[in-house]
């Protein structure tokens, strides 16, 4: 009884680890990498806007080169 409870606990504990890295090492990434896309390259500029494009605009390729290391390091690409 007692082997059966900690079979029952080690394999949920293995399914938590798994779902919480495919998390993180999956969804999280792709997730940041559409809002970072959506944020760059379909900016929403208003008539009454005062946010300061060429702040954003460049450090744009600081942070295309980071979603690049960052995929590759993953083995995405």
């Amino acid at each position: 009884m007692n082997a059966n409870k900690e079979v029952y606990d080690f394999i949920v504990t293995l399914l938590k680890c798994f779902f919480i890295l495919m998390f993180l090492g999956l969804f999280l990434p792709r997730l940041l990498d559409y809002i970072f896309y959506n944020f760059i390259n379909k900016p929403n500029v208003y008539d009454n806007s005062i946010l300061v494009n060429n702040l954003v605009h460049g450090n744009i390729y600081i942070l295309h080169n980071y979603i690049i290391v960052f995929n590759k390091f993953l083995g995405l690409w």
